[in-house]
C-alpha cells in the first residue's frame, strides 16, 4: 500500500501539529523460526517505513524480534505524535514479552501472545528492593525474584505472623503488593502534598482497593549501584543526570555506558479480579500476596489472590528525550465496567470514597468501601487506528485488551509536553483534568528534599 498521500494528514494535539499515528515495517530481521507470529495486516494510514530507529517503526506481526526493548523513537520533522505513540507500543511488547527469570531476560522460545509471565519488567527490582536501610546493601542484579529474595521481603516488607509468612513461602508466590497508592508511604511521609493531590487509594466495583508497584530497568539499576545514589548520603552532593543508552559516552557509570537503553522506570496498577473478571480472561493476571498499606498489614481478606493489570506507565530517558518519554497504558474496560457501574446514574465521578486511616476489607473479608464511580475526564489522545492495529496483532491474547492513551514528550513546539495532559484513570483518577507526566516529575527533589532528581521522584525514597 503506497502511504505517501498519508504523511500529508495531521492531527492537532495540545496545540501542536502532530501526524496521524502510524505504523511501519519492523526494524529488524524476524527469528528463523518465529514464535506465535500472528498474520500481516494492512498498515494504517500515516505510516512511516523509513524511520532509522526501531522504535518508531512498527511490527507487521509479532515475532521475537519485538521482545527487544527500543532505545528510542526518531519523531520527524514537523514534530509527529505518530512517531513517539509508535515507540510506546514497540516498548510495551517488550516489556510485557514472557521472560526468563534466571537471567531476566526475554524468553524468546514463548511468545507474548501466550499471556505467560512473569513479564521482562516484572523481573526488574521494586523500588523497595533498591532504597534499602542504612546498613545494608541492595543485592546484584536479578536477584529479587528468588525465593529467598521473597522470604526477605516478606520479612521487611509485611506484618506476617511467622506461620503466616511460611505459609506465603509455601504458596510459591513471588509477588507481594503492599501499596494503595502510586505515591510509596517514604515519599507520603516526607511529602505530604503529595498524597494529598493524589487523592487516596481507588476503590473498584468489588470494593477493593487498587495496588500499586514501581520497577526500574538495568540501566538504571547500574547507574543508581555504580554512583552511590541509591542512599540519601550518596545523593547529598551528587549531581543526578540518568544514562541515555549507548551512546552517551563518557557514561554516567564511572567512565563506562550504564547498559544499551537507557533509564527506564514502570509504574504498574493491579485490581483484585473477582471470579467472573477471571474467567473472562481480558486481563494479564498473576498470583500476589496484598496488604492493606506500605507498613505491611496484612489484608484480613483471601491471600493470595488473582489480580489484573489495570494501568502501566512507562518511562524512558533517550538520546532524543533528556526530558524522557512518557507512556501511559490502560486495560480497555476500565471506564466501562471495572471501575464505573452503568446503572448509577446519580454516582458522582472520582470522587474519593474511603476515609482515612484507609482500610480495605472488613475482618471477614467483606468491603468497607463504596466504589469510585470512575470516568475519563480527559479524552484518549492515541490514534484509534493504531490501537486497533496493535490490538489486531495481538488478537487472542490478553494484550488485545489493553490501549495506549498516549505518550508525552517535549517538542521544540511544545516545552511543557505534548500533549499538555496525560493521566490514567486508574493512577490519576483525581487529578485528571490538570495531570501532567512531564509537568509534575519535572519538580523531582532528591532525598534531602533539594536539588533535581532527574524527573524520577523514586529518588526521594533513599534513607
Amino acid at each position: 500500500m503506497s502511504v505517501s498521500h498519508t504523511l500529508l494528514r495531521r492531527l492537532t494535539v495540545g496545540g501542536v501539529l502532530a501526524g496521524a499515528v502510524i505504523v511501519a515495517c519492523a526494524a529488524a530481521s524476524p527469528a528463523p523460526t518465529p514464535v506465535g507470529s500472528t498474520e500481516a495486516q494492512e498498515l494504517p494510514l500515516g505510516c512511516n517505513p523509513k524511520s532509522p530507529c526501531a522504535g518508531s517503526t512498527c511490527a507487521t506481526s509479532i515475532t521475537p524480534a519485538l521482545s527487544v526493548v527500543p532505545a528510542d523513537a526518531c519523531p520527524r520533522e514537523g514534530e509527529f505524535q505518530s512517531d513517539v505513540d509508535v515507540y510506546s507500543w514497540n516498548t510495551f511488547i517488550a516489556l510485557n514479552w514472557p521472560a526468563t527469570t534466571s537471567s531476566c531476560t526475554p524468553d524468546t522460545q514463548v511468545s507474548i501472545l501466550s499471556g505467560q509471565g512473569p513479564t521482562v519488567w516484572e523481573t526488574y527490582p521494586e523500588d523497595s528492593d533498591i532504597f534499602v536501610k542504612p546498613g545494608t546493601r541492595p543485592g546484584a542484579w536479578c536477584t529479587f525474584g528468588t525465593p529467598a529474595a521473597v522470604e526477605a521481603k516478606l520479612r521487611r516488607l509485611t506484618q506476617l505472623t511467622e506461620p503466616n509468612r511460611l505459609a506465603a513461602l509455601d504458596a510459591n508466590v513471588d509477588k507481594v503488593l503492599v501499596s494503595d497508592s502510586k505515591a510509596s508511604a517514604a515519599i507520603a511521609e516526607r511529602f505530604p502534598d503529595i498524597e494529598q493531590a493524589i487523592g487516596g487509594p481507588l476503590t473498584d466495583q468489588n470494593g477493593r482497593f487498587v495496588r500499586y508497584e514501581k520497577r526500574l530497568n538495568q540501566d538504571e539499576y547500574n547507574y543508581l549501584i555504580t554512583n552511590n545514589l541509591w542512599n540519601a548520603a550518596g545523593q547529598k552532593n551528587a549531581t543526578i543526570s540518568f544514562p541515555t543508552g549507548p551512546t552517551q559516552r563518557p557514561g554516567p557509570c564511572n567512565g563506562q555506558t550504564c547498559g544499551p537503553v537507557g533509564a527506564m522506570e514502570v509504574k504498574a496498577a493491579w485490581k483484585v479480579l473477582s471470579a467472573q473478571e477471571i474467567s473472562s480472561k481480558r486481563f494479564y493476571t498473576r498470583e500476589a500476596w496484598v496488604f492493606n498499606n506500605d507498613s505491611g498489614a496484612p489484608s484480613p481478606g483471601a491471600n493470595p489472590v488473582t489480580v489484573g493489570l489495570v494501568g502501566m506507565h512507562i518511562i524512558h530517558k533517550t538520546k532524543s528525550q533528556s526530558t524522557w518519554f512518557w507512556s501511559t497504558f490502560e486495560q480497555v474496560d476500565n471506564t466501562t465496567s471495572s471501575f464505573f457501574n452503568p446503572h448509577c446514574p446519580n454516582c458522582q465521578p472520582n470522587q474519593q470514597t474511603a476515609q482515612q486511616p484507609y482500610t480495605e476489607v472488613a475482618p471477614d473479608g467483606g468491603p468497607l468501601n463504596a466504589p469510585v464511580q470512575v470516568t475519563r475526564t480527559t479524552p484518549i489522545k492515541a490514534d484509534p487506528s493504531l490501537n486497533a492495529y496493535y490490538q489486531g496483532l495481538l488478537k487472542d491474547s490478553v494484550w488485545a485488551n489493553y490501549q495506549l492513551i498516549s505518550t508525552q514528550w517535549t517538542t521544540g513546539g511544545a516545552p511543557k509536553g505534548t500533549p499538555p495532559v496525560l493521566a490514567n484513570t486508574t493512577m490519576e483518577t483525581y487529578i485528571q483534568s490538570t495531570a501532567s507526566c512531564f509537568g509534575c516529575h519535572f519538580k523531582a527533589p532528591k532525598a534531602s528534599g533539594s536539588g533535581t532528581a532527574d524527573f524520577s521522584f523514586l529518588m526521594m525514597e533513599a534513607q
